[in-house]
Order: structure tokens, then C-alpha cells, then sequence
């Protein structure tokens, strides 16, 4: 199979960026749309519905460092905005996309389109999301973050425990609900 220049098709990458709340996991990804913006490579940009913490438009970092994003319900409105001069499709909070993700992304490498996806691994009750799950099953790459535990100080935190707010294990919120700690913490917490 040949592309537009005459050249073989390349796949495109998948990078899956995970890791607690608090360990830098959206602002790893603003950077990487920052170095496709600078190699004069169009993007999509994309955040879940449900996630207007900081902005209801705009990716946006715990720092407030952001740029700005298509609001999709479902992974399939996605195809709205990428068309083919997309080089890099960007996803942040992954977690709060349903399954269908796992094959929109799946396209978009068979496109030869990259992908940068960031999401958390884990719930405050220490169950994987299904699609960060799958998605880390699909990855080229994988860049697991650690945030600094909460509790003890110490830069190991790879959990994050819910400390206001409902048992539900989706439920939309930032410090007043969450914390990041470490193993040891956590359990100390729970106890």
C-alpha cells in the first residue's frame, strides 16, 4: 500500500501516558502537542464531556497550563475533526471514554495517524479502567508517572484515594475528592 507521495504507508504510534492523579500526565501530553505544533504538524486535540473541571473547551494542566480541545461525548465524534492531514490526534482523561475508543485509536494508527493518550490506570479503589487498560494493551509506548504522595511526602505515589464523596468509581472531581499516595499510605488510610 502506497501513500499520497508515492512512498510505503506507515503506521502510526501509540503512546499511552498513565499514572495517579497529580503526576503530570496531561501536561506530558500538552508537551507532546507542543512539539507537533512546532514541527508544523496538524493536530486533533479531543477531552471527554464530563470533564469540565478547568475549562469546558481546553485541555488544561493542575499547573493551568492548557490548550484548546474538541469536547466529545462519544470516541466516535472524533472522526468529525481529523481528516487526512491529521499527523497527531491527541486524548486526555481516557478513562472517561467508553470502549469504542480502543478502535477509534486502533484506525487512526492503521491511518498511519500517531496518538497521544493520557489517562489514569487506576481507581481510588485500585481497579483498572477498562479503556486505559486496553489501550495500554495496544501502546507502542508507555509512560508510567508517579506523583508525590500526599501523605508521606515522598515522590512514589502511584495511587490515587478518594477522600471525599461517594464510593463511585466514576465521579468527576480534583483536590476537594482526591489525593495521590503512595502503597503504603493508601493502606494506611484505608485501614
Amino acid at each position: 500500500m502506497y501513500n499520497r507521495w508515492g512512498g510505503i504507508d506507515v503506521s502510526g504510534k501509540l503512546t499511552v501516558i498513565t499514572g495517579p492523579m497529580y503526576s503530570g500526565k496531561t501536561t506530558e501530553l500538552l508537551s507532546f502537542v507542543e512539539i507537533y505544533r512546532l514541527g508544523r504538524k496538524k493536530v486533533a486535540v479531543f477531552k471527554p464531556k464530563i470533564d469540565n473541571r478547568y475549562h469546558s473547551t481546553k485541555i488544561v494542566s493542575h499547573s493551568g497550563d492548557g490548550v484548546e480541545a474538541f469536547t466529545v461525548e462519544r470516541p466516535e465524534e472524533m472522526w468529525k475533526y481529523i481528516d487526512e492531514e491529521t499527523r497527531g490526534v491527541f486524548v486526555d482523561e481516557v478513562q472517561f471514554f467508553s470502549r469504542d475508543l480502543f478502535d477509534v485509536v486502533r484506525e487512526l494508527l492503521n491511518r498511519g495517524i500517531d496518538v497521544f493518550c493520557a489517562g489514569l490506570d487506576l481507581t481510588h479503589k485500585q481497579n483498572p479502567f477498562e479503556t486505559t487498560a486496553m489501550l495500554l494493551s495496544l501502546a507502542d509506548t508507555v509512560i508510567k508517572k508517579k506523583a508525590v504522595c500526599q501523605r508521606c511526602g515522598e515522590y512514589s505515589a502511584t495511587l490515587t484515594l478518594k477522600i471525599a464523596g461517594g464510593e463511585e468509581e466514576i465521579d468527576v472531581g480534583g483536590q476537594e475528592k482526591y489525593i495521590a499516595v503512595c502503597r503504603d499510605c493508601y493502606n494506611a488510610l484505608k485501614k
